[in-house]
């Protein structure tokens, strides 16, 4: 039903590397993707338990039974698998795409790969759905209040948006069981599933906001160490991302905490415990989710298109920029509200930062929830759902 946006990217690499590695998080439409977009190729689940003894009591003989062109599905429950692959691979390093692994544990996989299949493998993230992906097939006024708040609690997993009927509290419910069970219980990493899931719920409601490591500790009652060990099975498992503070010498008392945003929205909105939307708009908590959509929006589209520039926030004493994301030599420059009305006083943080960024800079964007795009007063007002250089 959906036609993503990294597709360019994806058939570039089939064309450019003996193996691909395609990771994401859970049900974000990897599966999908390449059964409907890599037909020549024979397709391997590996969650089978009798396939995965078979690659461990003869791995060799596991990979004569299954030649390339070949995908195999849930890979990092078989990492010691790519050692032998390596050996396959560069037997016939001139043939493109013989491999396609998928997996959804980042950390896992890439440990095994950056020891063995270095220089020989494409690596591509996959998240859940852009708005772009979405308005291809759905006609939405992205901009209106009450759509805003709808798309804030459905969230963009692809099942969601295939079949509306479905209730998002109840999908939301789900995967995270399926997420606690087979993903962190099998990491063999976290003892306690309620008091990771606990801190999952934590870190949700500080989606958006500059990370206390300490003072989220505390309150999820853990350790600082075991708070940044769970961290970052969330970083590693696709579930959040983290923006560094932005370190050039503008200010001796720059944060340098990273900000945490929750890759989707609808999920963080379930963490926090909403269960109608319409409650949504007039909380606490909007102004955060409003930031976290866009700026996990952006993030997907730049990466569909197979690089993420570097992308940093902006927090002095006198100055906050939510997004700084390089251009060349230069500086882009992004400040988030979710209000409809624009004044002089609205740009206020992006005057400041033009005087500071001086030459640094390049555009200035002010992104907000309205129809189209226009200038005002030497600044780009864009509507949160068009990345810039995209137009209405």
């Amino acid at each position: 039903m959906f036609t993503r946006q990294f597709e360019g990217v994806f058939d570039r690499f089939l064309k450019s590397f003996p193996a691909i590695i395609l990771t994401g998080a859970r049900q974000v439409g990897k599966t999908s993707f390449i059964k409907e977009h890599c037909k020549t190729h024979h397709y391997v689940l590996l969650e089978d338990l009798d396939l995965r003894a078979q690659v461990l009591q003869d791995p060799k003989s596991f990979l004569d039974r299954y030649p390339p062109p070949v995908i195999f599905d849930e890979f990092q429950n078989v990492p010691d698998l790519t050692s032998y692959l390596q050996s396959r691979i560069d037997a016939k390093r001139d043939e493109k795409g013989q491999y396609i692994l998928t997996g959804s544990q980042n950390f896992l996989m890439m440990e095994q790969v950056t020891q063995s299949l270095a220089g020989r493998v494409g690596l591509i993230t996959l998240y859940p759905l852009t708005v772009k992906e979405i308005s291809a097939s759905i006609d939405l006024e992205w901009h209106q209040e009450d759509t805003l708040s709808q798309i804030l609690f459905r969230g963009f997993f692809p099942e969601l948006w295939r079949d509306q009927n479905i209730l998002p509290t109840d999908w939301h419910r789900s995967y995270l069981n399926t997420y606690l069970e087979r993903d962190i219980r099998s990491l063999a990493q976290v003892a306690d599933l309620l008091s990771f899931e606990r801190f999952v719920r934590l870190c949700a409601i500080r989606t958006g906001q500059i990370l206390n490591v300490s003072d989220l500790a505390r309150d999820a009652n853990i350790s600082p160490s075991t708070a940044q060990r769970w961290l970052n099975l969330l970083v590693q498992t696709y579930q959040v991302h983290l923006v560094e503070p932005f370190y050039e010498n503008i200010s001796s008392r720059i944060r340098k905490s990273p900000k945490m945003y929750f890759m989707d929205v609808g999920l963080a909105c379930y963490l926090m415990g909403f269960r109608d939307p319409s409650l949504i708009a007039g909380s606490p908590q909007f102004g955060p989710l409003f930031e976290t959509l866009v700026v996990t929006n952006l993030i997907k589209h730049w990466t569909s298109q197979g690089e993420m520039p570097p992308h940093y926030y902006l927090k002095t004493p006198s100055l906050e920029i939510d997004l700084m994301v390089q251009n060349q030599t230069l500086w882009d420059v992004y400040e988030i509200k979710s209000t409809r009305t624009i004044t002089q006083d609205t740009l206020k943080q992006l005057e400041k930062a033009k005087k500071e960024l001086g030459k640094k800079a390049n555009q200035f964007y002010l992104m907000v929830p309205l129809e189209n795009p226009y200038p005002f007063l030497g600044m780009n007002i864009q509507p949160w759902h068009l990345p810039p250089e995209e137009k209405a």
